[in-house]
């Protein structure tokens, strides 16, 4: 009967929190248990599915309430490529995979109907701020970052159609040419140069 009313509380304590997720500190800061208890407790609703454990020390209710601070909550990097397009209204279709840019490594992980995945930018991954509880690529480097990996983007006809109707202002240009001049290298350049031109004509 304890172990049920302990379950309860911790569950109650997860899905009470800011968009549904929290971390073991969080939880041992309440003193619903010792430390081992709770640490049982947590693995045993993880494996029933009533929470989901994004990785070690973190946990999300489930069903997911918000993916998108789930997927920040499990890389540390900024929501970017068809994701970013999505938040900012530059794109009306949900993107099936949460993407995430960081500047460690690339890997992937599935939960339930959701795939998140990181992809290592390494030195590249800047250019963002924050959108609400978010933090997203701005959109000029959202623009740089789907060209620079189109296989993380949607169809470049589109990109193109959708960079046309977000008319970005003057300075963002600026923003975008300047990653274009520190990051792409090369013949990669001249992929950028003809976007921007297909965009702009």
């Amino acid at each position: 009967m304890l172990s049920y009313k302990l379950s309860e509380m911790v569950l109650k304590a997860i899905e009470n929190s800011p968009m549904g997720i929290t971390n073991l500190e969080v939880l041992e800061s309440l003193s619903l248990s010792g430390p081992f208890t709770l640490k049982t407790t947590l693995s045993r609703l993880n494996k029933s599915g009533r929470i989901i454990r994004l990785k070690r020390g973190v946990y999300s209710s489930n069903p997911m309430r918000d993916v998108y601070a789930c997927a920040q909550a499990l890389f540390n990097g900024y929501l970017g490529f068809s994701t970013a397009l999505y938040l900012r209204g530059l794109i009306s279709e949900l993107p099936f995979t949460v993407t995430v840019v960081t500047a460690s490594k690339s890997f992937t992980k599935t939960f339930a109907a959701y795939q998140f995945k990181a992809v290592a930018l390494k030195e590249k991954a800047v250019g963002f701020e924050n959108k609400g509880p978010y933090v997203v690529s701005t959109r000029a480097k959202s623009l740089f970052d789907c060209i620079y990996l189109p296989k993380y983007s949607i169809e470049q006809e589109k990109l193109v159609n959708a960079f046309k109707d977000a008319s970005l202002l003057p300075s963002e240009w600026r923003e975008f040419r300047h990653y274009v001049k520190k990051f792409a290298v090369g013949d990669i350049s001249k992929r950028f140069l003809n976007v921007e031109r297909a965009i702009k004509g």
